[in-house]
C-alpha cells in the first residue's frame, strides 16, 4: 500500500477532486506493488492562461518517478495523461529491473579454488592460528 499525497496551489482539492485523483492513481498500484509514496500537486496558473498543470511524483525504493500535464482546465483527462506517462516509466523501469531479483532457493556455486581456501581458512581457525 502507498500514501498518497495531494496539494492544490490557487485550486480547491476538496473531497471530490481527492477521490478523483485517487480513483485514477489505484492503476499504477496495479503495475508495481512496490510504491511507497505518490505525492500530487494540482495547480493553475492565473497569468493569461488559466491553464491546469497537474504534477505527480511516484517513489519506488531506489528510484523516484515525475511526470507533469498541462491542459486546459480539464482534470479528468489530465490525470488520464499523467497516469500514462507514470506506467510508461513504471513499466520501463520494472522491465529494466526484471532480471536482478534474488531467488529463494538460489545456491551459490564456489569454485574449487574458493573451496580450497575456505579449508586453509577453517583449518587454521581449528589448531587456533587465527
Amino acid at each position: 500500500m502507498y500514501t498518497l499525497n495531494i496539494s492544490g496551489h490557487h485550486v480547491q482539492s476538496g473531497e471530490e477532486v481527492q477521490e478523483v485523483v485517487k480513483e485514477k492513481l489505484d492503476h499504477l498500484a496495479r503495475i508495481n506493488n512496490q510504491i511507497t509514496t505518490i505525492n500530487v500537486t494540482l495547480n493553475t496558473e492565473k497569468h493569461g492562461t488559466h491553464e491546469l498543470i497537474v504534477e505527480a511524483s511516484v517513489h519506488i525504493p531506489g528510484h523516484d518517478l515525475f511526470a507533469m500535464v498541462q491542459t486546459d482546465k480539464q482534470l479528468k483527462p489530465a490525470l488520464d495523461l499523467l497516469v500514462g506517462k507514470l506506467e510508461k516509466q513504471l513499466i520501463k523501469h520494472k522491465a529494466k529491473h526484471a532480471g536482478r531479483q534474488h531467488h529463494i532457493n538460489a545456491k551459490d556455486v564456489e569454485s574449487p579454488v574458493e573451496r580450497q581456501l575456505q579449508a586453509e581458512f577453517d583449518e587454521l581457525v581449528e589448531r587456533e592460528v587465527i
